[in-house]
């Protein structure tokens, strides 16, 4: 298995079994900006709301993400065809290629983490990372 190959099984893996209780301090724009964009990538275009259940927080606070996303031009609203009172998200071209330059980067430093620690050791930490997520989550 390659490089590449491998840093993409030990995301799945190192996202599966992060002891999230451990970073939960971790800033929550940034956190709900890559689910969020990651999200519509996959989806194609999602009510806002949905996406405030999704990442389990207020409308009000989903809005004000969505605000600051729509600024940069990484997402886009408009009014649903269906439902006038609903507003669709969607991903732009610059929210794609956005995104692909995140996954490119966070790729290529699990690459160079393969690379200085090793694919044993790594697996030997995800495999212990599962433990304690499992002991976390009880």
């Amino acid at each position: 298995m390659s490089h590449r190959e491998e840093a993409k099984a030990f995301l799945r893996e190192m996202h599966a079994c992060t002891p999230k209780p451990l970073f939960h301090k971790m800033e929550e724009v940034d956190r709900g900006t890559g689910f969020v964009l990651a999200y519509l990538e996959q989806s194609g275009g999602v009510y806002a709301g949905d996406l405030a259940k999704e990442l389990k927080v207020s409308t009000a606070r989903i809005a004000a993400l969505l605000n600051k996303l729509e600024e940069k031009g990484l997402v886009e609203r408009s009014r649903s065809e269906k439902d006038g009172r609903r507003t669709v998200v969607k991903i732009t071209s610059a929210g794609s290629a956005y995104t692909a330059e995140i996954r490119e980067q966070i790729l290529e430093k699990m690459e160079l983490l393969i690379d200085k620690v090793g694919v044993e050791d790594l697996k030997e930490f995800l495999r212990i990372c599962a433990r304690i997520t499992q002991a976390l989550n009880g």
